[in-house]
């Protein structure tokens, strides 16, 4: 049989075709796993700062400054676990606290840390260019500080029991009942 010469060149085209969507793919795929590595860092580096942050908390009533410092050595924790030039756009300044006050929080019911960042889902060629949104949260339960808990128990005693002053070390004990 011979072969007419509108089919010259099919059998390259149909190679050129599928080896650019093949590699389409890989690239795809390979740039999704970089992003879960990314985020799993992002994360676990958010997770220790965390830690770091509930550690170093202070008597947050006595200081002026707040959670200042536990907000620095979280800093500290979390560019030893994810240095700023290992993912592009991730610093350790853009970790955000997220501690009991109402007034100052984002997510009232939880304390922690957390990061919001962007980075491309792919190269441009699948997915679109727009950047993702991520966000790495890290609430830990906190134990309240001796001040704290005097101060509740205080008003809790002061309302129930109409005390006046509480000027005294307090305690209350619970029988269950």
């Amino acid at each position: 049989m011979e072969k007419s010469k509108s089919s010259k060149g099919q059998s390259t085209i149909e190679f050129l075709m599928t080896f650019t969507a093949a590699v389409g793919f890989i690239f795809l795929f390979l740039k999704m796993a970089m992003n879960y590595t990314d985020g799993f860092m992002v994360h676990h580096a958010t997770y220790m700062a965390a830690r770091a942050y509930m550690v170093s908390d202070e008597n947050r009533e006595a200081l002026p400054e707040g959670d200042a410092r536990a907000m620095t050595k979280a800093r500290e924790v979390f560019t030893r676990y994810l240095p700023e030039a290992l993912i592009p756009g991730v610093k350790a300044g853009m970790l955000q606290e997220n501690n009991p006050e109402p007034s100052q929080t984002k997510y009232p019911a939880f304390v922690g840390l957390y990061i919001e960042y962007e980075q491309k889902f792919s190269y441009g060629f699948i997915g679109g260019k727009e950047p993702l949104h991520l966000t790495s949260e890290a609430f830990l339960g906190r134990e309240p500080t001796r001040r704290e808990t005097r101060t509740q128990v205080c008003k809790a005693m002061k309302i129930n029991l109409g005390l006046v002053r509480c000027d005294v070390h307090v305690t209350l004990e619970d029988n269950g009942g």
